[in-house]
């Protein structure tokens, strides 16, 4: 007896390292089947030339959700299906105008923010007021200033921070300047050479207070020229946009069945949807064809993950990150098994590692998840905690959630406009991406040991304490889960 106990335990001794050569092998394949025949670039063109927009409830959007679906099936995933959920109204783009009347003609260029009502027929009018960059206080000091009046705003900064912080402020602003009974809000592009911006200015799919334009930078420094001189300036905004009531949008979910361990998720996820000016080619279709092409290259290989890999394409993230807030509150009872929730949604740009969200207990495991791709570069972990992507209500629920840190230097100048176009997707570098992505899952799901922890409710509390996530979570009405 002891004498076969020694060979059974000589011959586990002897598998473990073949089974780590096997995992090796696998994961090789895999990184060489997506630089050798990827089909990422195809499904980026044809969801952002062939499809377009997708705006939330547009005839765009819900193409979208059918191709999803169909190339889910058609790659022989398994539980493929439409998860419905509520949006509170629809929205379809009019035309904008807006001019100066006083004290010459002009026109400026502009473009409806998403979510917001048209004006009445024939526009509304009004003297135009500085209200500086939208901060409290300088809302505060023009209040009495702003009753019949447009408020001209230039939110500050383009760094990520900045951009999250302009996210949640926005809303906020606008209501401000509604109470005070401003007819309209003219809101700085961020963007160069009269590049307009776009975006919902309300959460959750809620209607704009009052009606709001993008306006090119250019024009708010003229617009300025003349305030400064103290020349009276006189603008007229019309908008012709058009609301529905609310609809059923879907979240589309497809998964790879594990062998050892189907209970235990590997969740990958990027947002179908996107804002309308452009195609939405780097937010977010490329995130959405890297989830397509590692399912593609997973099937093709015949890989079989120990565990259960789960593929989640959400609507509504434009919107206040909806579909997939209400994701986690259809299945918050399952979050205990998912093990982590991978999200890409900084465009194409080069991979660089990942934001662990405040997660510093997680360092070591994702330096290890990491190591197969350093000579890439991919290393970097950013422990920053924020709620402006498909991770949010995942990370209210505890679960260990990382988004994909990339070099934003191509995203940023395009994000929310008409020139975010396939072009814009460096091939090399958005390959990476891919091979970033499926590496990273393949590890997850085939590790023996399972990847982090969910945090308790104590654990929670602590990182709303120690960070802002709490104040993003309420605004984007995340928190409480329920």
């Amino acid at each position: 007896m002891r004498c076969l106990r020694s060979i059974f335990l000589l011959t586990l001794l002897a598998l473990f390292p073949l089974c780590a050569q096997n995992r090796s092998d696998d994961l090789s394949k895999l990184i060489g089947e997506i630089w050798s025949g990827g089909q990422h670039a195809s499904y980026l063109q044809k969801l952002s030339d062939e499809i377009g927009h997708r705006l939330t409830g547009s005839p765009g959007g819900e193409r979208s959700e059918q191709a999803v679906l169909q190339w889910m099936k058609e790659l022989k995933l398994e539980n493929v299906h439409l998860e419905p959920f509520r949006m509170p109204a629809r929205w379809e783009r009019g035309t904008a105008s807006a001019v100066v009347v006083k004290p010459y003609a002009r026109k400026l260029t502009v473009a409806s923010y998403t979510w917001t009502p048209g004006t009445r027929s024939g526009g509304v009018m009004g003297p135009v007021v500085d209200a500086g960059t939208g901060k409290p206080e300088e809302i505060e000091a023009i209040k009495s200033k702003l009753k019949g009046a447009i408020a001209l705003v230039a939110p500050a900064g383009v760094t990520l921070d900045e951009v999250i912080g302009n996210f949640y402020r926005t809303p906020e602003f606008v209501k401000e300047c509604a109470a005070a009974g401003a007819v309209a809000v003219m809101i700085a592009s961020d963007k160069e050479k009269t590049l307009l911006y776009t975006s919902p200015v309300s959460f959750n799919g809620e209607v704009s207070p009052m009606p709001a334009v993008s306006i090119a930078r250019e024009d708010v420094e003229f617009l300025r020229r003349l305030i400064s001189a103290r020349t009276p300036v006189e603008v007229k905004v019309d908008l012709t946009n058009k609301l529905g009531p609310a609809f059923m949008a879907n979240n589309v979910v497809g998964e790879i069945r594990g062998t050892e361990n189907p209970e235990e998720e590997i969740m990958l996820g990027a947002h179908l949807d996107s804002n309308d000016l452009g195609p939405g080619a780097l937010d977010n279709a490329a995130g959405c064809a890297a989830l397509l092409e590692t399912a593609r290259a997973i099937k093709q290989l015949g890989l079989k993950p120990k565990r259960t890999i789960r593929f989640v394409f959400f609507m509504g993230e434009e919107e206040g990150m909806i579909g997939s807030t209400e994701y986690v509150k259809a299945h918050l009872q399952e979050m205990a098994n998912i093990v982590a929730v991978l999200i890409m949604d900084i465009g194409a740009g080069k991979p660089l590692g990942w934001f662990s969200m405040g997660r510093t207990d997680l360092d070591g495991e994702i330096q290890s998840l990491m190591a197969p791709l350093a000579h890439m570069g991919v290393s970097l972990i950013v422990h920053d905690t924020f709620a402006a992507t498909d991770n949010a209500a995942f990370m209210a629920a505890g679960v260990p959630n990382l988004v994909m840190l990339q070099d934003d230097a191509p995203y940023f100048p395009v994000h929310h406009t008409a020139a975010d176009t396939p072009d814009k997707a460096e091939i090399r570098d958005f390959t990476s991406c891919v091979v970033a992505l499926a590496a990273t899952t393949h590890q997850l799901a085939d590790q023996p040991k399972r990847f982090g922890k969910r945090l308790n409710a104590m654990e929670i509390g602590k990182m709303m304490k120690d960070s802002n996530i709490e104040y993003q979570w309420r605004v984007a009405k995340i928190w409480p889960l329920k």
